[in-house]
């Protein structure tokens, strides 16, 4: 117990600290990551989403950690199990800007 409470006080502090923002480029990234993620645009509707689930998975992304009832299913949302096969398909693509456009549906963050 004791060394779990530790663990968790530390937690509490790295939790509370926010890495430095650096400058890369004309991007901030973050100190501690330095990597993009693509994900949906706040906009996209649930049948951009669908769409964009449905393609990244026929175009040959691993979609079961995201199926539902899968360990990567939760939060259970359209939403979430889009922008897990967006980023997937984001990352297998060399991460390129156009790898994640999806019909002007994708965006690029610095947030993971």
């Amino acid at each position: 117990t004791v060394v779990f409470h530790l663990f968790s006080s530390a937690a509490a502090v790295e939790t509370d600290a926010k890495p430095p923002i650096i400058s890369k480029g004309d991007s901030k990234l973050s100190q501690s990551d330095g990597r993009k993620f693509c994900v949906s645009k706040p906009e996209a509707s649930d049948a951009q989403l669908k769409k964009n689930l449905d393609w990244a998975c026929k175009e040959g992304i691993d979609c079961s950690p995201v199926e539902p009832g899968a360990v990567c299913d939760d939060p259970a949302s359209l939403r979430s199990r889009a922008n897990y096969a967006m980023n997937t398909y984001y990352r297998t693509r060399g991460e390129t800007k156009n790898a994640c456009d999806f019909e002007g549906t994708g965006r690029l963050i610095d947030t993971n």
